[in-house]
């Protein structure tokens, strides 16, 4: 089950709720299973295996032996319950607040998520599985473990019409996002990031080299506009509309995702994917686009993206291990862990439709608690 809706919607759904004695002020139904948060880049094609989808032609639903999951989105109302009687938090938006929920799930230390009027609040048992567009520093006795998801490549969005907006370097993108270029092609460009807590944030300045420190957001005194990852149609509020000549950090997944059908679209008018190697990140146009492997196996550029669960539940003879969750995560043809795209009753191949390759690596690795 995906859950999202307009907060008017969410109101009258959480009302109807209120009858069988849930909280009146849930704008969310509560997952009678496992619960998935997180990356903004993972979440369409994670709600389409979860909620069940014919996309690749056989009807594929990916369960927790039999019981089904509830994934919910990056954005939405800003409060969430997740299970029943459990507490409202802060809707995690992005992987980094994915994982963070999911690690204060584990410890029981309190949680706030980043997004603006969150509240500060013990969320023990409330997220099972967190969806993560980047991956973390290995620790061999971590007590998270990263399940390899698939394969995205990170580019650029545009509103530009010079034609240089679709060939901007990694040189000038850390310029522009530095506040120390200001044009491309003789146009003034607007830069845009992904809000706090997303993982194409942290990974895009990454790729050109820059910082946190250096990024310098028009609320610090630069020039850098904040928006929601993968939206070239509205800014971070959800109302303003994404500027002209601008760019942003794009998932060449999300970006297929959106053309294709597949996922929700979220493209603004007049705008483009554009390359920084000079190699473009998908093939096709419409409902024929597709990733461009070629892309995708740039060092830099192309990146694994990964599901986060705790280690000790999916590990098998430990004390806490969940047969129920393993079996969701797990490599089987119908599951989330699944990679493979010799028949279109697999996972992978769903994955596919929705612009992601076979992961680089399919090796899970144990991390740290965020």
């Amino acid at each position: 089950m995906k859950f999202t809706r307009p907060v008017a919607i969410g109101i009258a759904a959480g009302l109807a709720f209120g009858a069988f004695g849930a909280s009146t002020a849930s704008a969310e139904p509560v997952s009678d299973s496992y619960v998935i948060v997180g990356s903004d880049t993972l979440q369409d094609v994670v709600n389409a295996l979860i909620n069940g989808t014919n996309i690749t032609g056989p009807t594929l639903r990916s369960t927790a032996s039999g019981a089904f999951a509830g994934s919910y989105d990056a954005t939405g109302s800003t409060l969430i319950q997740t299970k029943t009687l459990g507490p409202r938090f802060g809707r995690p938006n992005g992987s980094s607040d994915g994982v963070k929920a999911l690690s204060r799930s584990i410890d029981g230390a309190a949680y706030k998520a980043g997004t603006a009027g969150s509240p500060t609040v013990v969320i023990t048992g409330q997220v099972d599985i967190a969806r993560s567009s980047s991956g973390a520093t290995a620790v061999a006795d971590g007590p998270l473990r990263y399940i390899p998801f698939g394969r995205d490549a990170l580019s650029y969005a545009h509103t530009g019409t010079a034609t240089a907006f679709d060939s901007i370097d990694a040189a000038t993108l850390k310029g522009l996002y530095e506040c120390t270029v200001t044009q491309v092609g003789g146009v003034t460009v607007t830069p845009v990031i992904p809000q706090a807590g997303s993982g194409t944030r942290k990974d895009f300045l990454a790729k050109i080299s820059s910082t946190e420190t250096l990024m310098k957001e028009v609320s610090e005194g630069g020039c850098v506009v904040v928006g929601q990852e993968h939206d070239t149609e509205f800014l971070a509020d959800g109302t303003t509309a994404f500027p002209a000549n601008a760019v942003t950090p794009m998932s060449a997944a999300q970006w297929v995702a959106q053309n294709t059908g597949a996922g929700i679209d979220r493209r603004g008018a007049n705008a483009k994917i554009g390359s920084p190697t000079g190699v473009s990140p998908v093939t096709g146009t419409g409902a024929a686009m597709e990733p461009n492997s070629a892309f995708y196996t740039n060092t830099t550029w192309g990146r694994d993206t990964y599901l986060v669960v705790e280690n000790a539940r999916v590990t098998l003879g430990d004390p806490k291990y969940d047969a129920a969750l393993a079996n969701l995560v797990s490599t089987s043809s119908s599951k989330l862990g699944n990679t493979g795209t010799a028949a279109t009753s697999q996972a992978g191949s769903v994955k596919k439709k929705f612009g992601f390759l076979a992961p680089a690596s399919t090796t899970p690795f144990r991390a740290a608690l965020a």
